[in-house]
């Protein structure tokens, strides 16, 4: 009689620890299914931190799991290329959405993705090493002092849309920085020339002046210089403030030095003329409303 009881207590037994572990199994399947189906739909929506922690819960639902293993490590794979190229190192992006398109048994979401990826890395790499070229190029132009063919080489790329995209900052802020080193050396250029014409403009006419002073002291007597230098009045010879200017203007010593260039490529004798002819010239060619090259052409031949 016992041992019946024993035979039927140990059935009975067998069959409630039967039965919880089909009902456990059965409820970790209905899990691990659910997680992985979530980590799909989170992956088609580019939840990929979402998906991430789906398909870690997978793995603790079934430890070891190839699949849930697989598009776990697909998606990490596709995040961090997604990381790399945000920074920018896109060598180390290309090399992480190769894996995951190389990837079977995962997501074929992710395998389409990824091979998209990887050729818009190819495309950013092609054109980061063109822009860098002609960045260079530029950069040597400026080194040599050749400010405005730099800036016409930079042209080449500030006119490319593409060359203001977000992968290319660190070359367009370099650009930027380069075009404002050409326009400030081409501003300095111009002041250096504009400073050294003058000057010597300037000598020039200390010269002629002096020269000039120099002759007519020495063609006078001691009494005749002294009458002279006290003689306040005007003659025929006497330039009034009017006859040296122009609307109001006077005119300077580098205009006059200009239109001595003029008159002379015109075919005039600038050289024979006085400042003062040659401020009368400006001024008639003025009042008549032509060019100086037109006015020399005509009354200065």
């Amino acid at each position: 009689m016992k041992k019946w009881v024993w035979v039927v207590a140990t059935i009975v037994v067998a069959l409630l620890i039967g039965g919880y572990a089909y009902s456990n199994h059965h409820a970790t399947t209905k899990e691990y299914q659910a997680a992985m189906a979530n980590g799909r739909t989170a992956i088609e929506s580019k939840h990929y931190t979402q998906a991430e922690s789906y398909f870690q819960n997978a793995l603790k639902r079934r430890l070891n799991d190839k699949t849930a293993q697989t598009y776990l490590t697909q998606t990490q794979r596709y995040v961090a290329g997604e990381n790399a190229l945000d920074a920018r190192h896109f060598t180390v992006a290309q090399k992480h959405y190769q894996a995951v398109k190389d990837t079977t048994g995962g997501s074929s979401v992710l395998v389409t993705r990824a091979t998209k990826q990887v050729k818009k890395v190819k495309l950013i790499r092609a054109n980061y090493k063109q822009f860098k070229k002609i960045l260079t190029k530029a950069q040597g132009q400026n080194k040599a002092l050749n400010y405005g063919q730099s800036n016409t080489t930079l042209d080449e790329l500030f006119t490319n849309a593409k060359f203001r995209e977000v992968y290319y900052k660190g070359l367009y802020d370099q650009a930027l920085q380069l075009r404002k080193s050409n326009n400030a050396g081409q501003s300095s250029s111009v002041t250096e020339a504009s400073n050294s014409d003058s000057s010597t403009s300037s000598s020039s006419d200390d010269s002629s002046s002096n020269a000039t002073s120099g002759s007519s002291s020495a063609s006078l007597t001691s009494s005749e210089q002294s009458a002279a230098n006290a003689y306040s009045g005007s003659n025929e010879y006497t330039v009034t403030q009017s006859q040296q200017e122009l609307n109001g203007k006077t005119i300077t010593v580098a205009q006059i030095n200009n239109a001595r260039k003029t008159i002379n490529a015109a075919g005039g004798q600038a050289d024979a003329m006085s400042d003062q002819d040659v401020r009368v010239a400006i001024q008639q060619a003025n009042k008549k409303d032509m060019s100086l090259t037109k006015y020399t052409d005509k009354y200065l031949k």
